[in-house]
């Protein structure tokens, strides 16, 4: 009886600590992946990056904190929505790297843009139809690389 209540103990810590490192892991990964993002970002635009924009990409500012932040808030529940999808069902982990790339890419951006508003003050105005254009940007500044996030965390759930 003892036995079994210390191991059901240390799979629960097994279970936090494994949530903790996905969630911290998560923001990580974005702080690394981003300025890769963004390099070939601009060079489809005709703007070839230099060795010279990297530090400046991966230097911490209110532009890469706000995702990374949105990135650590979203994911507990994305970590709990793959765990249930992967227990849940009898799909392969690409269809859990899949749905972890949706989610991902579809909830960050939106919490990112709007904690940009809260640090410029500006969330008070709540200017939709200037907010409206602004957010679409930032989907698409936001979103590959967050799902290529979400796609490793689902990678890391597999069974």
């Amino acid at each position: 009886m003892a036995s079994d209540n210390k191991r059901r103990g240390w799979i629960w810590a097994g279970a936090l600590l494994g949530l903790i490192a996905r969630t911290l892991g998560a923001g990580a990964l974005f702080w690394a992946i981003f300025p890769l993002w963004l390099s070939a970002f601009w060079s489809v635009q005709g703007y070839t990056p230099t060795l010279s924009d990297l530090p400046r990409w991966y230097a911490l500012g209110a532009f890469n904190i706000a995702p990374i932040a949105g990135m650590v808030l979203v994911s507990p529940l994305v970590v709990g929505l793959l765990s249930w999808f992967r227990t849940k069902s009898t799909r392969e982990a690409s269809k859990t790297m899949m749905f972890g790339y949706l989610l991902y890419a579809l909830l960050v951006p939106p919490i990112a843009y709007a904690l940009l508003l809260m640090y410029a003050d500006m969330w008070q105005y709540r200017a939709w139809d200037a907010m409206t254009p602004t957010l679409f940007r930032a989907y698409l500044m936001l979103a590959p690389a967050c799902g290529a996030v979400g796609m490793l965390v689902g990678w890391t759930l597999r069974r």
